[in-house]
């Protein structure tokens, strides 16, 4: 009897142990079955985080060497379509005209003619009317022709110190033979300044000399004031043309007015 129960649990133990390790095997495939996914799955990841990683600096590297290769062909480009340009010399003269005249040192010269009052301070006193008549209380007569010589300076952006020279190139009718010599510094403002079309007015103190020592009782010498208006052009930086319209008034040899026009032309410089 013990003989056949211990035959019995062995035959027993040899039919399930096949049953058990068949059901383990197929648990264990079943694990295996369901891993892979998440296993292929991280492998993937990795393989791309790692592709990712390696294609990123070769892009970068890439992207550099386009930046540089183009940044090569835009100066090539550049440099030949566009050459540097050469410094420009300073010029003496020549050049666009400016906004002003400051800093600038002019000379002018400008003939003229014009019409003249006087009325002497004593009566009978010859004064050289144009009708001949002596002794008239006011006399008439044109402003003999004239050369003016100027040399001025701007000091500011509206202002220019002046000094005028007129040399009488026709004798003069109130003392025949005898010319005219004046003198006249002042200051010019210019009432534009922003174009090359400008108008300016002066204001000038005048000395006046002309021989009168013939001429009992008439002075040689002569002081007064004078304004002039005048319109000048500047077609390039150191050229201007201009026509002026002035008026003097005498006050010790008589009073006297003398009213002139002149077209004249201005080299300035630098």
């Amino acid at each position: 009897m013990r003989f056949t129960r211990k035959s019995l649990i062995a035959l027993s133990m040899m039919a399930v142990a096949p049953a058990v390790a068949h059901n383990s095997a197929a648990a264990q495939d079943g694990e295996t079955t369901a891993e892979p996914p998440d296993a292929s799955a991280a492998a993937a990841g990795a393989d791309a985080e790692s592709e990712a990683g390696a294609a990123a600096p070769a892009a970068v590297a890439e992207s550099g060497a386009g930046e540089a290769a183009a940044g090569v062909a835009v100066e090539s480009e550049a440099g030949a379509a566009v050459p540097a340009p050469a410094a420009e010399k300073s010029r003496l003269f020549g050049g666009p005209a400016q906004v002003n005249h400051k800093f600038q040192t002019g000379f002018s010269i400008m003939p003229g003619t014009g019409y003249r009052l006087i009325v002497p301070y004593k009566e009978g006193q010859f004064c050289g009317d144009q009708s001949g008549i002596n002794n008239k209380r006011v006399c008439a007569n044109y402003v003999p022709v004239f050369l003016d010589f100027q040399l001025s300076f701007g000091v500011a952006a509206r202002a220019d110190v002046l000094l005028d020279l007129r040399f009488g190139l026709q004798s003069d009718p109130a003392v025949p033979g005898n010319r005219q010599f004046a003198v006249a510094p002042g200051l010019r403002f210019w009432l534009d300044q922003e174009v090359a079309l400008k108008f300016y007015t002066t204001l000038q103190f005048v000395y006046e000399h002309t021989d009168f020592s013939n001429s009992a009782g008439i002075r040689s010498s002569d002081v007064g004031m004078r304004n002039a208006n005048g319109l000048m052009y500047d077609p390039i930086r150191n050229v201007g043309f201009f026509v002026q319209f002035g008026e003097t008034v005498g006050l010790m040899r008589w009073f006297r007015i003398d009213l002139d026009v002149g077209v004249g032309a201005q080299l300035r410089f630098p």
